[in-house]
């Protein structure tokens, strides 16, 4: 194999940007997760630094390519400036990698993504640059509804985003929920089970919400039950909604305002 052309971008030097590194993490029963991972442009491995991961976990739906992330990619390397280790790491049933990969979900959202997910963080806590008391967890849609489940359902996390989350799957879309969960009536205790509304007052790590008041996908009924949960646990919470925008913010005035929002909430939180 040989470059007929590099088309190297001197801009992307000139900006400080940093070379994504991808990598594979075997979870406790052998599974190899695809992961990425961008350090900071100014990278010492004597320093211990904070993480920010961002995860959809969705059945079927990898996040880690070898290929521009676009303004994601662009957001992510701001954190990296920041001087926040960015992470991503497919759990199995995301990876894409046959049924048999998401199968083990059927019936029961939530408990296996997680576990592989603290794989991935165990693995990242036995690197000496990293800060095991200092990692972030965020996503969009089903990567909301993961880092409410995380949070709720573990200790692993400082802080969490979510955009635009489901909490209760009773309340999403029948054909996609009832693909994996079957039937409400016979399944209560899996819908239950998998609904991170339901165990709000368990809630571990800083939590901003975040929700577009015209989702006609994940209604905003979502994340104002989980809200109320939270407020009758006496747990304290960020919450931000988008009148006018639909499933994910899409005006450019308002995702700079959610960029923005994003970055101070993850700075506070991890930069301490």
């Amino acid at each position: 194999m040989r470059d007929v052309e590099p088309n190297r971008v001197r801009s992307l030097t000139e900006q400080g940007l940093s070379t994504p590194e991808l990598l594979q993490v075997r979870t406790r029963d052998g599974f190899v997760m695809e992961a990425l991972m961008i350090k900071p442009p100014n990278f010492d491995p004597a320093r211990r630094y904070p993480v920010y991961q961002f995860t959809y976990a969705g059945p079927h739906m990898p996040q880690v390519v070898n290929a521009w992330g676009g303004s994601d990619f662009l957001y992510y390397q701001l954190l990296a400036q920041r001087g926040i280790i960015v992470w991503i790491c497919d759990n199995r049933t995301a990876s894409g990698k046959g049924m048999k990969s998401a199968w083990p979900l059927y019936k029961n959202f939530g408990e296996l993504e997680l576990r592989d997910i603290e794989d991935g963080v165990a693995w990242l806590k036995q690197q000496p640059y990293i800060d095991g008391s200092r990692i972030g967890l965020s996503g969009v849609s089903f990567g909301a509804y993961m880092t409410l489940y995380a949070m709720t359902h573990s200790r692993s996390f400082a802080m969490g985003i979510a955009e635009g989350a489901v909490s209760d799957w009773r309340n999403y879309d029948t054909i996609y929920t009832e693909r994996y969960m079957g039937l409400p009536d016979e399944n209560a205790d899996g819908y239950r089970r998998s609904s991170p509304r339901f165990r709000a007052a368990d809630l571990s790590g800083n939590l901003l919400l975040v929700h577009s008041a015209l989702d006609d996908n994940v209604h905003p009924q979502n994340s104002m039950q989980f809200a109320y949960a939270l407020q009758q646990a006496g747990k304290p919470f960020q919450m931000m909604m988008y009148p006018r925008s639909a499933h994910g913010v899409s005006d450019p005035e308002l995702t700079l305002h959610l960029r923005r929002m994003m970055l101070d909430f993850t700075t506070q939180n991890l930069l301490r």
